[in-house]
């Protein structure tokens, strides 16, 4: 009857180790899920931030970059203008000194026709002179 009742306590034992053993194995699966779920929050938030802070910086990027292009299109069009400017005023100082030469060069050739129609009458009066 001894080795009965140690085999039956012996069974109970098991039993009752069986049930606390799978019951706390239950509970770390359970613990195991929650911490996998807390994880798995975790990480897709920290994607999601990851998600916008890339659309952000995206967002910045396209900003920054129509920014520049257009204050580089204002530059051009500056310069360009600034071009357009000086290049006008050189054309019409070109055109100004153009017409001041030919305008002196007009006054030379009269000048220099008057002396050639003085040196002709001189030679003529020379002429003249040495025929008498």
């Amino acid at each position: 009857m001894k080795a009965t009742v140690k085999h039956i306590v012996k069974k109970v034992t098991l039993e009752l180790i069986y049930d606390v053993v799978d019951e706390r194995t239950k509970e770390i699966k359970e613990e195991i899920k929650s911490l996998q779920k807390k994880i798995d929050e975790v990480r897709s938030e920290y994607m999601n931030e990851f998600k916008a802070m890339r659309t952000d910086f995206s967002n910045e990027f396209k900003e920054m970059r129509s920014e520049y292009m257009n204050e580089f299109k204002a530059m051009r069009t500056d310069f360009s203008n600034e071009f357009k400017e000086v290049r006008s005023e050189y054309t019409n100082e070109f055109k100004a000194m153009r017409t001041e030469y030919k305008e002196d060069f007009k006054s030379i050739n009269a000048r220099i026709d008057q002396i050639h129609t003085r040196l002709d009458q001189i030679v003529h009066m020379l002429s003249d002179l040495k025929s008498r």
